[in-house]
């Protein structure tokens, strides 16, 4: 049996970007489809569009009134997400996404980031949770099965590394939005960048090229 190839994906993505959630969805149907053709090595990096966000998050309404005077714009966002499982069904909190990533960071210790981005954006914008509070962390944590995630989010562990990595995103890398994706053979320097909400079939038929 021939051996797949590795193809690797880095994703910037922000918790508190509704977009970055259906991108995510369309990601994984990308994946699913190419499965037998490819093997994955998917690296998530931490990304805040509005670090500014009070810290303890705030209300959906207050804040779409504050920041674009009302929130008509997540129509068309509803909309396009409802296929492929976006369903926005209780989305009451823009949170300050600090704290979830780095609840993120200690998942990928564990090669569980992938499912730790799922939980934060099914809570934020279908259950209608706040992922700004550590409680609220603590307690999704707990399917996921991390060692001491209770101590790490007491704690300061994390927040630099967060900064760090979102500052060199948008320094480094100029990278001025999310989702975005680096898309490539794993043994070759070459990447596809993708930039935005793409769609399931050009995630997939990059993933395709780098496959081949």
């Amino acid at each position: 049996m021939a051996v797949k190839p590795l193809v690797s994906l880095d994703i910037w993505s922000d918790l508190a970007c509704p977009w970055c959630y259906v991108g995510k969805r369309r990601l994984d149907k990308a994946l699913e489809l190419n499965k037998d053709r490819a093997n994955f090595k998917v690296q998530w990096h931490p990304y805040m569009i509005d670090p500014a966000t009070k810290p303890s998050g705030e209300d959906y309404m207050a804040y779409n009134r504050r920041r674009w005077g009302s929130d008509g714009w997540t129509r068309a966002l509803k909309e396009a997400g409802r296929p492929d499982g976006a369903q926005f069904a209780n989305w009451q909190t823009w949170p300050n996404t600090l704290q979830g990533h780095r609840l993120v960071l200690l998942a990928e210790q564990s090669g569980k980031a992938s499912e730790a981005e799922d939980l934060l954006f099914e809570a934020i914008y279908e259950k209608g949770m706040n992922v700004s509070d550590i409680t609220v962390l603590e307690q999704l944590g707990e399917p996921l099965h991390l060692p001491r995630v209770q101590e790490y989010l007491q704690s300061e562990e994390g927040k630099g590394e967060v900064l760090r990595r979102d500052n060199e995103a948008k320094q480094q890398l100029s990278i001025h939005g999310v989702p975005h994706f680096l898309v490539g053979a794993a043994d070759r320097q070459e990447r596809t960048s993708l930039h935005g909400a793409q769609s399931t079939a050009a995630l997939a038929r990059a993933i395709q090229e780098a496959a081949a």
